[in-house]
């Protein structure tokens, strides 16, 4: 399995105009890992954006994940899938996707980031760790608690919710091995700015 890779800023997709100027840029500053996350989008227009998506993480040598959706991933070639509580189990991904797949699982408290090792997960996101208005059926996460989970399990963790440059440090130091971002890249008037200071605040933690 490649979740050894994951470190860094982990940065998640969001529906923008410039969808590909944004994650190209993120690439070539140094993000190595890339999930696409398109739930409101049409079917065929979710695999058209996976597959190009990947073409350009294929480009940086980025790992390439697709939030949520086995049959997406299968179907683009991803890397893996994250998975949340309610969308599959890891077996299943792991059967449809084959065994080198990165299969992730989304946890919000200690008792379910041990069941994810239990399953067999590859690495966990472990959030909402501060206030988001990304997602809006989030549950909270206590920063406190992500030390427990740290000698809990043996997995990556991804600390994930409401992470910008100001945070991002206090979550590795915290414990996790990476921070997902998603609105503090893919809204950032000055995304290249943006992405430097969390690369920063990532590398000095």
């Amino acid at each position: 399995m490649r979740a050894h890779r994951l470190s860094g800023l982990y940065l998640i997709t969001m529906p923008v105009a410039d969808l590909f100027e944004r994650v190209e840029l993120a690439l070539q500053l140094g993000v190595r890992t890339l999930q696409y996350r398109g739930k409101d989008e049409a079917p065929a227009r979710q695999l058209q954006l996976a597959g190009e998506l990947r073409q350009l993480c294929r480009q940086y040598g980025a790992l390439f994940m697709v939030n949520d959706s086995i049959q997406l991933a299968r179907e683009c070639a991803a890397d893996g899938v994250h998975l949340g509580q309610g969308d599959g189990n890891v077996a299943v991904a792991r059967k449809v996707l084959g065994a080198d797949a990165l299969v992730g699982m989304s946890t919000h408290c200690l008792a379910e980031a041990v069941a994810a090792e239990e399953q067999g997960a590859d690495y966990i996101g472990f959030g909402c760790l501060f206030p988001t208005g990304t997602k809006t059926d989030t549950t909270a996460a206590s920063l406190h608690e992500l030390p427990r989970v740290r000698r809990a399990v043996r997995l990556p963790i991804v600390g994930i919710g409401g992470i910008d440059a100001d945070n991002a440090g206090r979550v590795l130091q915290a414990g996790a091995d990476a921070v997902a971002v998603i609105s503090a890249v893919m809204q950032a008037a000055h995304p290249a700015d943006a992405i430097r200071r969390i690369l920063q605040s990532c590398q000095t933690a």
